[in-house]
């Protein structure tokens, strides 16, 4: 039991929207069952709860990743129509096979960087390795390093923020989840902690105050365009469908990018404003001449000194 326990730490260490960590867990016997936790949700940023779902697929395939090093054959299975509760079924069987030491190992080091990065080009060599990791059936990711296609998505960026940050709900939702003070973080052990977002702990007051009267939809935008022009890279993640199953494949195989990233100390932080406004959405299918397939994520890559990672809430929060 105690190291499957380990194995369900392991997966919680998955990104998450706003660190929500929208999650739970059963283990009976020889399977462990991840459960949506919609009381975590995002409705006003993510209403379709695709966001959510793309959570999911990162704590799988940090469950699955983990299993495999254990010294397990983990068979998955998406939402079975057999289960009272809507979830994703991981069986584990012993394997005489151990896993990848690297992508495990990287699990706890992987940590969303959202400091300006320091320009430096990442290596030929390590974008192809970054290009070839294997995705889910049905999704594939982009690379983007020419000026005039970072010059598109930071115009995309800017118009997400005025849409976004001029709309009440989205930031009282986000404010909701920033814990500005150390006690904050410590009592809650979720959500954006102002020391993950490389800013010094502040009282929650002084904080929501800051946010209410300095931080608009220019400011955040100025931000922005900076912190993508100090980048080695822009990245999409793409999908041909637009489903539960789709999103959960999409996590899956953001994670294994982002600890393949981890081991070549490559950092990385999401732009996801122009995935998550729908006329933006399809101005970026436009823009990068995706047809039909759908832009889910859209991250930046380059190197900077690492921060401090967001934190977990114990496995006694999220088994059931």
């Amino acid at each position: 039991m105690q190291q499957v326990i380990e194995l369900i730490r392991y997966a919680t260490l998955a990104p998450s929207g706003h660190n929500t960590q929208p999650w739970k867990f059963s283990i009976k016997k020889d399977c462990i069952r991840i459960f949506p936790d919609f009381t975590r949700s995002l409705p006003v940023v993510d209403p379709d709860k695709r966001e959510l779902y793309i959570s999911l697929g990162c704590a799988l395939e940090n469950l699955v990743i983990a299993a495999k090093y254990a010294g397990y054959d983990p068979k998955v299975e998406y939402f079975p129509a057999g289960e009272p509760d809507e979830c994703l079924l991981v069986t584990l069987k012993h394997s005489n096979v151990t896993g990848e030491n690297n992508l495990f190992q990287a699990i706890p080091k992987r940590h969303t960087n959202r400091r300006e990065y320091n320009k430096q080009q990442i290596p030929t060599a390590d974008l192809k390795k970054i290009e070839s990791v294997p995705t889910e059936n049905g999704v594939t990711c982009l690379v983007l390093t020419e000026t005039s296609a970072i010059d598109q998505i930071i115009d995309l960026v800017r118009e997400g923020n005025r849409i976004q940050m001029n709309d009440n709900a989205f930031m009282d939702e986000i404010v909701s989840w920033i814990r500005f003070s150390d006690s904050e973080a410590e009592k809650h052990l979720d959500g954006l902690t102002s020391r993950a977002m490389g800013s010094p702990s502040v009282p929650g007051w002084l904080g929501r105050m800051f946010m209410r009267i300095f931080v608009s939809a220019k400011s955040q935008s100025k931000t922005d365009e900076k912190n993508i022009r100090s980048s080695s890279a822009l990245m999409v993640i793409i999908s041909e469908m637009n489903d539960k199953r789709s999103w959960v494949d999409v996590g899956r195989s953001f994670e294994r990018i982002a600890l393949t990233l981890t081991t070549l100390n490559i950092e990385n932080a999401h732009l996801n404003q122009p995935c998550e406004v729908p006329q933006l959405k399809t101005q970026l299918q436009q823009h990068i001449a995706l047809g039909s397939a759908h832009p889910q994520l859209l991250l930046r890559l380059g190197y900077a000194e690492p921060l401090s990672c967001s934190p977990r809430r114990p496995h006694q929060h999220v088994l059931t």
